[in-house]
């Protein structure tokens, strides 16, 4: 599926989904801003993509400062003419029960993973309402199936989904879809692990118990849903909730 000319933002870019994200929109011919607070590993992202059918122009943004998201679209206007669709990737997770998780670390929870969006969203609007763009945000499977001592991701996560449902509404009279992909057991550095540890872990297949495939996904899966989403095959999906999980959300029984 070309997406040539397509041009978006994806922000928490420098590492995990977001790169590989960058990578398989630029392979096929979007003109991608990488966004993150990590300037120098957008500019290495964009450096080995500089062959790639697509530009790659690298912004240091963090989501959580308003000034910044405004600077972030700014810079993709003036790079590009404007935005057609926006993918909010960014954010972050602290583990904790209710008894141990701080109060400093669920509030920066929910600022990187939901003010963050509503910021970035909220400084692109005029650009989508333009374009008769998309927003694309990044859910989690746990908000379906929480997992022990995570309650405040999941609730950050709850608080993503709900929100992408209510903008669909609100916002499909301009023309601008807005959806929300849910990543199953992916390897990625957001818990702190480089890709390669978290695959190293899940390579005991424990964690697959309750999943239909068993095997871990990769981030092109995701990348492969946002894309489909971004090209010409999400012309029509607007409010939806996508699980791109190996049947994890099926809900299946521990093994006997």
């Amino acid at each position: 599926m070309s997406l040539e000319g397509r041009r978006i933002v994806v922000t928490g870019a420098s590492s995990g989904l977001g790169s590989h994200t960058v990578r398989l929109l630029a392979g096929r011919g979007a003109h991608v801003v990488a966004a993150a607070r990590r300037l120098e590993r957008v500019e290495a992202l964009a450096a080995e993509l500089v062959l790639a059918p697509g530009r790659v122009i690298p912004v240091r943004a963090d989501v959580t400062v308003d000034a910044d998201a405004a600077t972030l679209v700014g810079a993709a206007v003036s790079a590009l003419g404007g935005i057609d669709v926006l993918v909010n990737n960014a954010g972050s997770e602290v583990q904790g029960g209710l008894a141990e998780l701080s109060t400093e670390d669920l509030e920066g929870m929910l600022r990187a993973n939901v003010v963050g969006v509503f910021l970035v969203t909220r400084a692109a609007l005029a650009e989508l309402r333009r374009s008769r763009g998309m927003v694309i945000n990044l859910g989690s499977t746990v908000v379906g199936r929480p997992p022990h001592g995570r309650f405040g991701y999941v609730a950050s996560k709850a608080a993503v989904e709900a929100m992408s449902r209510a903008w669909a509404a609100d916002l499909g009279r301009d023309g601008i879809r807005v959806n929300c992909i849910r990543p199953g057991i992916i390897a990625s550095e957001l818990r702190g692990f480089t890709e390669d540890q978290e695959r190293e872990r899940f390579g005991s297949g424990l964690h697959f118990g309750r999943q239909a495939l068993s095997a871990p996904g990769a981030g092109a899966d995701i990348a492969e849903a946002v894309a489909w989403l971004a090209g010409d095959g999400g012309r029509w999906v607007t409010g939806a909730v996508i699980d791109v999980d190996g049947g994890l959300t099926l809900g299946l029984a521990d093994p006997i």
